[in-house]
């Protein structure tokens, strides 16, 4: 079937409509862009406001006193360097005081402005144990989201680092929005393209015996502890694994073994 020069025509822009269409145009103007990016960032510094002033009603006057100083140096200070060290105060402070999201928050500014591998791991870090302490969904959400972030920061600056995807998966593990799967996955292509990482076997190990797969529990356990010895982790968890088991004798070796 042969086509005229008109029909071409017709055909070429329907293609190009349906191309429109199907992959999306955007026509959102650079300040609409700016506005919800802009609107954004007011939400999550809300969130973050909400939950200061939150942990503020809890402090002692003394304790009050001393973060609001350290507040106020902090913000008032315009040295890069300078501004840091005022952050590491801020963030010592509140995790001293029992507040690790507050003081992953700090760890964050700290973060932006180091900009490396470790700095954005100890944010990950901080957020991910206050994830263990948060008291609320929007405690809980704010630190979740904001450990993954970092760790993500931590990994595109050091993607041969294991250990800050191990924690990212973690993270998906433990606080899954639907599923753990997720993070199971990350595990186990770490797995894959780190066969004798010890971490990343303990961790595997440890969701065996979560999910009551006990017996490949201690054969990854074995293996690590062929690989480390002396590794506490291993022995503690291939302790409680031999005991689901019910080994007693070897339970018992390993319980003794362990360093709690």
């Amino acid at each position: 079937m042969k086509f005229n020069s008109r029909q071409i025509i017709v055909l070429v822009g329907c293609l190009a409509l349906f191309a429109i269409i199907y992959f999306g145009l955007d026509t959102k103007t650079p300040d609409q862009k700016a506005f919800e990016k802009s609107r954004v960032s007011t939400i999550e510094a809300t969130g973050i406001q909400n939950i200061v002033m939150d942990a503020k009603k809890s402090l002692t006057k003394e304790q009050l006193n001393i973060v609001e100083t350290l507040q106020s140096e902090f913000q008032n200070t315009q040295d890069d360097s300078l501004k840091v060290d005022k952050a590491k105060s801020l963030a010592s402070k509140w995790y001293e005081i029992g507040f690790p999201i507050v003081s992953g928050y700090y760890a964050e500014e700290i973060a932006n402005i180091e900009n490396t591998q470790e700095a954005w791991s100890i944010t990950g870090t901080t957020y991910s144990i206050g994830l263990k302490n948060a008291t609320s969904e929007k405690e809980l959400q704010f630190a979740k989201g904001r450990a993954v972030k970092a760790f993500e920061n931590a990994i595109s600056l050091a993607d041969d680092n294991v250990s800050d995807k191990i924690n990212l998966a973690l993270i998906y593990v433990d606080y899954p929005d639907t599923s753990p799967m997720q993070g199971i996955q990350m595990l186990l292509k770490l797995n894959e393209s780190n066969p004798d990482n010890v971490q990343v076997m303990n961790q595997l190990a440890r969701l065996a015996i979560r999910s009551n797969q006990i017996d490949k529990a201690i054969t990854r356990l074995e293996k690590a502890l062929t690989l480390e010895p002396d590794n506490n982790n291993s022995i503690c968890l291939i302790a409680q694994a031999y005991q689901l088991a019910g080994n007693d004798a070897k339970a018992v070796e390993f319980q003794n073994k362990c360093r709690k």
